[in-house]
C-alpha cells in the first residue's frame, strides 16, 4: 500500500512538473518607478491567457518593495539573481529609463543575457533604451516614445528606429508604450497561441478593430 502510495505521487509530481514545464513563461522588468501603464498593459494581457498555458512574472533588481512612479506599492516574483529562463522578456519603461537604469550594468548584463534566451524580446516606451543599451536592438528596427525616437537613434546608431506604433523585426517587438504596449503585446500572444487567442483577449479587452488590425500586423521594415 505504501509503494502503491509513493508511486502515485511520483506520477502526480511528474505530470505536475511537465505541465508547468509546457508553460510559457513571460518575465516583466519592473524596476524602481515604472511607468504603470506599461506594467499593466503586457500584465493584463498575458494573463487573459488560460494560466494552464502561461505563467507570468515580475522581475526586478531587488526583493525590497517598489513603488511605480505613480506611487503603488509593489514587490516583484524574482530578482535578476535568482529569475527563471524566460520565453517573452517585457521591458517596461519607467522614470530611470533614460539615465539610471542604463548605467545599472547588473541589469544591463541580466537583460543581454535573458534577451539571447528568450523567444521573444519586447519593449514598451522608453524600455527600449536599455535593450539597446545591452546591444539587444543591434541592426534592429524598432520603435519607442514618439519624441524619444531621434534621441534613440542618436545614442544607438546601431538601432533603426522607425515612427511606427509597433514594430516587429525576428523576435523582437518593441512598441511605443500606453495603448500600443497592449498592442505589441497582443501580436505576442497571437503568435504563441494563435490569432484565435489573441483575438478573444482583444475583445475581451474591448478593442477597437484598428488596433487589433496594430497588434496582428505591425509595420515591419
Amino acid at each position: 500500500m505504501k509503494r502503491m502510495y509513493v508511486v502515485t505521487l511520483f506520477i502526480t509530481l511528474f505530470w505536475i512538473s511537465a505541465a508547468n514545464a509546457q508553460k510559457v513563461r513571460v518575465g516583466i522588468l519592473a524596476l524602481d518607478q515604472p511607468y504603470i501603464t506599461e506594467i499593466a498593459g503586457p500584465l493584463d494581457v498575458y494573463h487573459h491567457v488560460p494560466a494552464d498555458k502561461i505563467e507570468v512574472v515580475l522581475i526586478s533588481d531587488t526583493a525590497s518593495e517598489l513603488k511605480t512612479y505613480e506611487g503603488m506599492p509593489f514587490r516583484a516574483h524574482y530578482t535578476i539573481q535568482n529569475a527563471p529562463r524566460l520565453d517573452v522578456l517585457v521591458v517596461p519603461s519607467g522614470f530611470g529609463s533614460l539615465d539610471r537604469d542604463l548605467k545599472n550594468r547588473p541589469v544591463v548584463e541580466w537583460v543581454k543575457k535573458a534577451a539571447s534566451e528568450a523567444k521573444f524580446v519586447t519593449s514598451h516606451c522608453e524600455g527600449a533604451f536599455l535593450l539597446a543599451e545591452s546591444g539587444a536592438l543591434n541592426g534592429k528596427n524598432v520603435t519607442t516614445f514618439p519624441s524619444d525616437r531621434p534621441a534613440l537613434a542618436r545614442r544607438f546608431p546601431a538601432v533603426k528606429v522607425q515612427d511606427q506604433r509597433v514594430v516587429v523585426d525576428g523576435n523582437v517587438v518593441t512598441s511605443a508604450g500606453g495603448l500600443a504596449s497592449y498592442e505589441g503585446s497582443l501580436w505576442v500572444v497571437g503568435q504563441l497561441f494563435g490569432e484565435a487567442e489573441a483575438k478573444r483577449i482583444g475583445e475581451a479587452l474591448v478593442f477597437g478593430s484598428s488596433n487589433m488590425t496594430a497588434a496582428h500586423s505591425p509595420a515591419a521594415h
